[in-house]
């Protein structure tokens, strides 16, 4: 390799000078003749220009686009050369890497181009694989959107790979456009076509045909518009369903046509034409003509089937345990065990025919055929043997009989098809997932385990209380057996429910063990006691860092040397963070001597073995400490040997970024408040207050500068300082700009001869880091974020670049637009700081046309998706604008991208590994919710993909801080996925469509990034509902349900419970809490209505035994699994000491309470978006958690989501507690639990609300909430995100909007609303046609007020407001204008209620009330009819319009009427749970008054007390007054040294300057 720095990029008219004729094509000899050095890249470069621009005169590519390109070419090549013997050798390997899918999908569908011409004569291998490079990179850099296709660009590529070999044969250029342009429309008069027509002819027709599957183009605001009002139905072809058309041949038949309609073949008419060339007809290609009927082969269909058909074996598994835990305690004959799997699969391959649609008429013959058999086997040998046996009569059972032996067998090869054989279609181009024989055993063990210890719990621990609890069931008679069914239906479904929803506590519990001994056995477990937080180990850093990462036979001279310059540049970083300062850094002993010119040099004592006392020196900066400690256990875990910085593959780091923050501005500083405990302040003083010590090194650090230091540059420092503690994009880019430095620090110990500038140069052409700011290019001349954008390219280095969009520019050259069907043209641009003025902005780059608006997604994607073609590396880190590096771990990136070496001695196959994942160190963990959050994050980034990775093979990827292979990702469509609403979570994709391809997913923890995260209860929960919606989109994605239906069982087990299942299992765990209650309040009205009495047997006690028996262990095991991998992960990395008191903070946080509240937030978001659709991106914001939301807003947030289930069963156990609960003793640990849960759905939003007990605020809050309560209609034009502010009534239909959504077929389908109203309406009518009930009714008319009457749904209202309805409708006409919708709103309310205490009145046998028959069977009458209605208003919401439009008089009297009904029940429901919380936050409120309680909240929340205290809001306005005070104090600080105390006074005086400037 050479050690010149290669070229610039250089002008493109000059490189084609510089390189060959087209027309003569080059040999490997020429190739490896060409000498190292500047002018042998030149040389290389002009071969790359030569071949691109053959290629440009041949398809019409953009110029600008085809530069592009040949500057990436070059720059991949140069990084393959580092590990190649040669460059012919380096370009076959990157040809291999790039086309590699291309070979594999070629022999698929080889059928569908025509016969191969004669090879061109003289064209040596390493020219064609030059050719086919170029060739290739140039269609992918003007695809833009169709980017997401690969294969439709491998089908592009093919064809156009044929016409070029046909072209060079010909002496002259032909058009292959002509036949759409025109035989007279050449470039200018000459032949060949123009620059860009690849654009316009061949890519933008396919982009015209996805853009209007899902927008349509408005020419009056020149803006897209999305046509559904929510997610696109399942009918609308996506980016998969036409690149999928390229998998298989019979498909581009049946959907490629050209011609008129219907159209021909396109495969067709090229064979039958006297143009054999396939490349010249794609122009001609009918996109209109493709549709769902022809081209679709899976519908994303939103509803619970994609579940079943995916992960139906899942399922399958869990009846068949259930079963056999049934068995074993005798509730079940073993015959039984064997139907689960032949009664579920029917279910689960039925919905999968329905999602997925089979391509031969073979296939599917073959898949049912085989369900048929293995479903009919087990049925038919069940049946024979339950006749000859008495339906399993214990006595007549014997297992070892021939037909019961039959069942046995049937059932195990049943049950063994189902879980081991998939459905798939094995015609066309099929990738093929990884298998590893190794990873089966282990994910095979794991869960093996996992369901023994399920299973032994079950048998032995929790399914005993139910055979106490069955055997008391009363035998009433009501309709034959039904109310033995009831009985059992109520009794088993909460426990069947828990046992489902156990799995996944008992997988982390797993995970939560052994993934921390796996680390114990890596980091040594000394690492119990704390040991590297003390600084044990140290002395091994220095000879293992520089015989990775300098030289493998380093002396010791060398190393003490070589790590001593290490070591000095990472203190020196740690100093210019201000997270050192003097003493401190005498502490760590790097003397000014290291790397010792002609002085020998010395370790510091921390890392020399001779000095026998080596303990961490005291830090007062625990992040310092945090940094070295890492730092330490990093090389415990022997990070792969590294060539050379020369040597090592390239990599870019990418970074999205639309509006986050960039370098924090002087107003923001000084004048964005900050709520505190009795007041506010400004942003620059409160981290100033938190930041306390860091500031004092700040402070010193400019006061200690050697040169002078104007106002200006203190301010820019005073920015950069707040930057670097916010989540900035300025934090992000300087921090992961590190990588350039760490390069640049080990090539000085490498290659100590190089210059600066060449070491500059090779940094540059290893390391990039490109910014995708999407909006750059309409940022205002002047404003804060162009000129903080300008900031970031002149003080970062040279190899950091801007990505951006404009539209409407100028182009020199000539564009065909004929067939743009937007007023708008879009381009994508680059900048870097080597680009010059011009009128106050920089001149791009390269600007490339794109085939239209770009952003048809959720927004991330497509900014990665339009900035890649940028992007210079073979690797590529996609980082989020609010994370960072440290230059310790970024010193480690020789190491990281060794993780990429090609596989050794394997053939065929992907060459080396695709995603390569790291841990994240979350640095904003602030408060009591920024710490769960945080614990939370570390966990998932530790423990739990170290498990996914090592034991269950499963790992996906999860945006950040991965570092992928590019070359694979852009032949799979590239890092994301951009489908709106369907790839919401755009990045697990990658992984997804990685593993379906036979791809490696590898994690490592040497290696590290900083994250910022949510900090406020809001934020976190709006985070966590994002997750939700899009796991529950990616659950109905085909990807899913080929893993699915793909990954073995094991592996299978491990993905779904760390994706989908970990959400899925959260809306059974809510369930599962409703049907215990919902089940203890059944059984206690009837016990207390006298129900089985006549047997003498209180089926209410053991189902309360059984209940809290069973429940309690099971929310004990939920609350574990949230704590148990922290508790032991901490064990290992921080010692017992760190342990422990991270569970006492996080029980005095009351984790439990917000854990249980979360969860109930990820089931309410992951049930809406599968059933309904409809997610957007929710943006959650990376603001400081200080901000007070009100109690509106707050309701308004989580009303639906927790608090009206809270409610809800805060209702049936007060209704259990009315009829007797003190008869029963359920136990302490019961009602614990369901109070937490209770509590924490009901008033979590209010405890982890900042300020929230303030006696004013909650005033205030309580007149906000009222006039949001009665509020009206929104007038036109309030902003869509303004509405539900407006009032109660916008707020409510906006809960409806999403129901409506939702298929009328669910309306037929049972639902748990309508199985608990068929119960309760059981257990009514067993009660009120009961003998003893009826004795006393004597005549008519009190039978139909006290037995048919309860049975009845709710009517008194109903038809009350339907005659109120008629008279508004009367009124309305006669004045000819209608009445004020508060007026209504109000009218509605109150004859719902009294109506409603009407019929109650009317039901109830006042004259018995306190017998059993009064009290009791009114409130078991009152809770029946509340059953039957929760399941009216829902049927409502699906069937009645807009809950606003009946409001103002749209609609009919009957629609109106029932709308009322269904607004006035909600009403008073909202207003007695909003009214009850308002009482209860008072009180509380109350309580704080007294003194010396005060500050109890604020203890909790942020666990510290302010420094500074503002004065009280309205006082005083200028709150930035406080800021020069608290310096003032500050400075007189008796802590402070003296030359501390002046840095703080001068850094006061320019504070105090720049606050008009702020």
């Amino acid at each position: 390799m050479a050690d010149a720095p290669p070229p610039p990029a250089m002008p493109f008219e000059n490189a084609i000078s510089t390189g060959h004729n087209h027309r003569v094509a080059v040999t490997a000899q020429q190739l490896n003749a060409i000498k190292p050095g500047a002018q042998g890249e030149q040389t290389a470069l002009g071969l790359i220009v030569g071949v691109m621009m053959s290629l440009a005169e041949v398809f019409g590519f953009q110029h600008q686009s085809v530069q592009n390109q040949a500057e990436h070419i070059a720059a991949l090549w140069r990084s393959k050369m580092g590990a190649a013997p040669s460059r012919a050798a380096a370009l076959s390997v990157l040809h291999n890497d790039l086309l590699f899918s291309y070979k594999h999908w070629l022999g698929a569908v080889q059928n569908a181009f025509p016969p191969a011409q004669a090879p061109v004569v003289g064209i040596d291998a390493v020219a064609q694989q030059l050719d086919e490079v170029c060739l290739y990179l140039c269609i992918w850099g003007e695809a833009g959107n169709v980017r997401f296709m690969p294969e439709l660009l491998l089908f592009v590529f093919e064809a156009a790979r044929q016409y070029y070999l046909e072209a060079r044969r010909s002496p002259i250029a032909i058009d292959p456009y002509t036949s759409v342009r025109g035989d007279d429309e050449g470039r200018d008069g000459a032949e060949g076509p123009n620059p860009g027509d690849f654009l316009v002819f061949i890519i933008r027709p396919i982009y015209n045909k996805i853009f209007g599957e899902t927008f349509t183009w408005n020419s009056n605001t020149h803006k897209p518009v999305f046509k559904f009002p929510g997610a696109a139905p399942k009918h609308v072809l996506n980016y998969d369903d036409i690149n999928e058309i390229f998998w298989d041949t019979r498909l581009m038949k049946k959907a490629l046509l050209v011609g008129d309609k219907p159209g021909q073949p396109l495969l067709e008419a090229v064979g039958a034409s006297d143009r054999p060339q396939l490349f010249p007809w794609l122009c001609e290609v009918r996109w209109n003509l493709v549709t769902s009927r022809n081209a679709k082969m899976y519908w994303e269909t939103h509803s619970w089937f994609p579940l079943f058909a995916s992960f139906g074996r899942v399922y399958v598994l869990h009846f068949i345990a259930f079963a056999a835990c049934l068995a074993y305690r005798g509730h079940l004959a073993w015959a039984f065990v064997g139907l689960p799997a032949p009664a579920c699969s029917v279910v689960i391959e039925l919905a999968a025919y329905l999602l997925c649609k089979q391509h031969t008429y073979a296939e599917f013959f073959w898949t049912t055929s085989s369900t048929l058999v293995m479903v009919g086997l087990p049925v038919a040998t069940f049946v024979q043997a339950a006749r000859e046996t008495d339906f399993f009569e214990a006595s007549k059972v014997d297992h070892l009989d021939p037909l019961m032996l039959a069942h046995y067998i049937a059932s195990g090869l049943s049950a063994l098809f189902f879980l081991v054989s998939t459905i798939s279609p094995q015609t066309g181009f099929r990738p093929m997932i990884r298998r590893s024989v190794l990873h089966l055993i282990s994910s095979f063990l794991f869960w093996a385990g996992v369901f023994a210890i399920k299973c032994s719990m079950s048998i032995f621990v929790l399914l005993p209380a139910t055979t106490r609890a069955t055997d008391g069931v009363p035998e009433v008679k009501f309709a034959g057996p039904t109310w033995q069914i009831v009985n059992h239906v109520v009794l088993w479904m909460p426990v069947g429910l828990s046992f489902i929803t156990e799995t996944a506590f008992y997988q982390t519990l797993l995970i939560g063990t052994i993934g921390p001994v796996l680390a114990a056995f890596r980091f040594g477990f000394r690492t119990l006691c704390g040991a590297y937080r003390r600084g044990k180990g140290m002395d091994r850093i220095p000879r293992n860092l520089i015989t990775t990462l300098v030289k493998p036979d380093a002396g010791d001279e060398e190393i003490r040397s070589g790590f001593g310059h290490i070591w000095h540049e990472i203190i020196e970083d740690l100093c210019l963070a201000d997270l050192l300062k003097g003493k401190n850094r005498a502490k760590l002993d790097t003397p000014e001597s290291l790397p010792g010119a002609g002085v020998t040099a010395r370790l510091p004592s921390l890392f020399d073995p001779a000095v026998k006392r080596k303990p961490l020196p005291k830090i007062r900066s625990d992040e310092a400490r945090r940094r070295l400690v890492m730092l330490a256990r990093a090389w415990k875990q022997n990070p792969p040997a590294a060539r050379d910085v020369r040597s090592c593959p390239s990599l870019t780091v990418m970074i999205p970024h639309y509006a986050e923050d960039n370098l924090i501005t002087m107003h923001q500083l000084f004048h964005q408040k900050i709520e505190l405990e009795k007041g506010a302040t400004v942003l620059m003083a409160y981290l100033v207050d938190y930041f306390g010590d860091e500031f004092i090194n700040f402070a010193t650090r400019l006061h200690s500068s050697n040169e002078p230091v104007c106002d200006e540059q203190v301010q820019f420092e005073l920015r950069r300082w707040a930057s670097l503690r916010m989540q900035t994009l300025w934090r992000t880019v300087e921090g992961m700009a590190k990588g350039h430095r760490a390069m640049d620090v080990l090539l000085q110990l490498q290659v100590p001869y190089l210059t600066d500038r060449a070491r500059d140069s090779i940094c540059r052409d290893k390391f990039q880091c490109l910014v995708a700011m999407q909006l750059y290019g309409e940022l205002k001349l002047g404003s804060p974020e162009l000129e903080a954008a300008e900031e970031m390219l002149q003080r970062v280095p040279s190899s950091t670049a801007i990505a951006f969009l404009v539209n409407d520019q100028d182009r020199k050259e000539h564009m065909e637009a004929e067939n743009i069907k937007q007023t708008k043209r879009f381009y994508s641009c680059v900048v870097d700081s080597s680009c010059a003025f011009e009128n106050g902005r920089r001149v791009p780059k390269y600007v490339v046309e794109l085939p239209g608006f770009p952003v048809l997604g959720n927004g991330k994607s497509d900014n990665q998706n339009h900035a890649i073609i940028f992007s210079r590396g073979e690797l590529i880190q996609a980082i989020d604008a609010n994370q960072e590096s440290y230059l310790e771990s970024a010193i480690l990136l020789p190491s990281v991208l060794a993780e990429f070496a090609p596989y050794k001695g394997q053939q065929g196959g992907r060459s080396r590994p695709g995603i390569v994942g790291f841990r994240e160190h979350i640095f904003s963990a602030v408060g009591a919710l920024g710490s769960l959050a945080a614990e939370g994050e570390f966990v998932f980034g530790t423990v739990t993909q170290r498990m996914l990775t090592q034991v269950l093979a499963c790992r996906m990827h999860y945006g950040h801080p991965d570092i992928m292979d590019k070359l694979q990702m852009l032949t799979q469509g590239g890092i994301s996925k951009a489908t709106r609403g369907l790839n919401l979570s755009e990045d697990i994709f990658a992984g997804m469509d990685l593993t379906l391809r036979g791809g490696e997913i590898k994690y490592t923890e040497y290696h590290h990034v900083g994250k910022g995260r949510d900090m406020g209860f809001m934020s976190i929960l709006s985070f966590f509902g994002k997750l939700a919606a899009g796991t529950a989109e990616q659950s109905i994605t085909r990807q899913s349900f080929r893993l699915g239906r793909g990954l073995s069982v094991p592996r299978l087990l491990g993905y779904y419970y760390s994706h989908v299942g970990y959400y899925f299992n959260q809306i059974l765990m809510a369930k599962t809490v409703w049907w215990f209650v919902f089940a203890m309040t059944f059984f206690g009205l009837s016990d207390a209505t006298g129900v089985g009495a006549e047997q003498d047997s209180s089926f209410r006690d053991g189902a309360s035994k059984m209940y809290s028996g069973y429940f309690g262990p099971v929310f004990f095991l939920f609350v574990l699994a949230t704590m148990w991998p922290l508790i032991f992960e901490f064990l290992v990395e921080d010692g017992i000491v760190k342990a422990l008191r991270t569970v006492v903070l996080d029980l005095l946080a009351l984790s439990p309470m917000f854990y249980t509240f979360q969860g109930k937030i990820i089931a309410h978001y992951m049930k809406v978006e599968i059933v309904y659709g409809g997610a957007e991106y929710i943006p959650t914001g990376r603001g400081l958690a200080t901000v007070r939301q009100s109690f509106r807003s707050l309701f308004a947030s989580f009303a639906n989501t927790n608090m009206f289930d809270g409610f809800e069963l805060l209702s049936f156990i007060l209704a259990s507690y009315l009829v007797g609960s003190s008869s029963v003793d359920v136990g302490y640990p019961y009602w614990f639990c369901i109070g937490t849960v209770v509590s924490s759905w009901l008033v979590a939003p209010f405890l982890y609300n900042p300020y929230m007990f303030s006696l004013r605020a909650v005033y205030t809050d309580a007149l906000e909430f009222g006039r949001w309560l009665v509020g009206g209609i929104a007038k036109e034009g309030t902003p869509a995100n303004k509405i539900t502010q407006w009032s109660w009534l916008e707020w409510t239909t906006s809960l409806q909007t999403p129901r409506q959504r939702a298929s009328r077929h669910w309306l037929y389908l049972p639902s748990w609303r309508l199985l608990t109203a068929v119960l309760s309406e059981c257990l009514t009518a067993t009660v009120v046609t009961s003998d003893a009930y009826e004795a006393e009714l004597s005549t008519t008319a009190d039978q139909v007020r006290h037995q048919v009457l309860p049975l009845l749904p709710p009517i008194f209202a109903g038809l009350a407001l339907g005659l109120v309805a008629i008279f508004h409708g009367v009124v309305s006409c006669c004045l000819k204008e209608r009445v004020h919708p508060t007026f209504l709103l109000v009218v509605c309310a109150v004859f719902v209620a009294f109506a409603s205490m009407a019929e109650v009145y009317a039901m109830v046998r006042w004259p018995v009330w306190d017998t059993d028959y009064g009290f009791h069977t009114g409130v078991l009458i009152v809770f029946n009819k509340y059953c039957v209605l929760r399941w009216e208003l829902d049927w409502a919401d699906w069937l009645m319009p807009k809950y606003t439009e009946c409001f103002v008089g749209t609609h009919g009297i009957i629609a109106t009427g029932i709308t009322w009904w269904v607004v006035g029940w909600r009403w008073w429901r909202d207003a007695l749970l909003g009214c009850g919380l308002t009482c209860a936050i008072a009180g509380v409120a109350l309580v704080l008054r007294i003194p010396g309680v005060a500050h109890v909240h604020h203890l909790f929340l942020f666990r510290n007390r302010a420094k500074i205290t503002t004065r009280a809001p309205g006082k005083n306005a200028d709150e930035a007054q406080e800021l020069p005070r608290f310096l003032r104090e500050l400075a007189q600080d008796k802590d402070l040294t003296v030359f501390e105390k002046a840095a703080v006074a001068r850094l006061q005086d320019v504070v105090e300057n720049s606050m008009s400037i702020g």
